[in-house]
């Protein structure tokens, strides 16, 4: 008998890797979705290195807004004045002074808060020319209405101060709303510097109007 061949050692088989295939479906517009709402696909724009966006920009007043606004307001508390003088005299011109005074601050208060809102600009100035043509007339020939009807009141420093605020109200009211006009250009110079010292020298008037001015009548 032969002998038995030496066994031969079997080489291990190298183990081929498989591919694994992902038979899922994927739909593109949920992909998209879901790659929208990683941070990294925000963009540059949700990155926290980012800058912030700029704040908006502030109300900007212009120095003619600001004159007129001011010169309201310090025509209105002279016309306060006026109505503590005037009330007992006749009930009619304390409404009259006790209106103006409302208005006038009101509307002077409100400028300042919305320089751009110029519906009442026309308004405001025909009622400011109105209210100096009714002082010419009781400074000249009397009202015709009141206790001391006909008569000529004397000029006083307070009401000539607010005379002098209702003109120059009125006179930059027309410049800003008719601009193109001949009118508007004669006044081109009363415009930033010039601005705040008219005011300026308004103000003193008015204030030394109120400490100072006093009202009475011709008996």
């Amino acid at each position: 008998m032969r002998p038995a061949a030496p066994a031969v050692p079997s080489r291990p088989r190298a183990r081929v890797p498989r591919l694994r295939r992902n038979w899922t479906y994927r739909c593109p517009l949920t992909t998209d979705v879901k790659r929208a709402e990683r941070p990294e696909a925000a963009g540059p724009a949700s990155s926290p290195d980012a800058s912030p966006a700029p704040p908006p920009a502030g109300i900007v007043r212009s120095p003619r807004v600001l004159l007129i606004a001011g010169v309201s307001v310090a025509t209105g508390v002279i016309h306060a004045k006026a109505l503590i003088d005037h009330a007992s005299h006749y009930w009619l011109f304390g409404v009259f002074f006790g209106a103006l005074t409302y208005i006038q601050v009101l509307w002077g208060v409100q400028l300042y808060r919305r320089p751009d809102d110029r519906r009442l600009f026309g308004p405001i100035a025909v009622m400011s020319l109105g209210v100096v043509a009714i002082w010419l007339l009781s400074r000249t020939v009397g009202i015709p209405i009141g206790p001391w009807a006909s008569e000529a009141e004397p000029v006083g420093m307070a009401d000539f101060a607010a005379s002098v605020n209702e003109l120059v109200l009125a006179a930059l009211i027309f410049a800003i709303l008719r601009p193109d006009r001949r009118f508007a250009a004669r006044l081109a110079w009363l415009d930033k510097d010039n601005c705040v010292r008219v005011g300026s020298m308004l103000c003193a008037l008015s204030l030394m109007a109120l400490l100072m001015g006093s009202h009475s009548h011709v008996n």
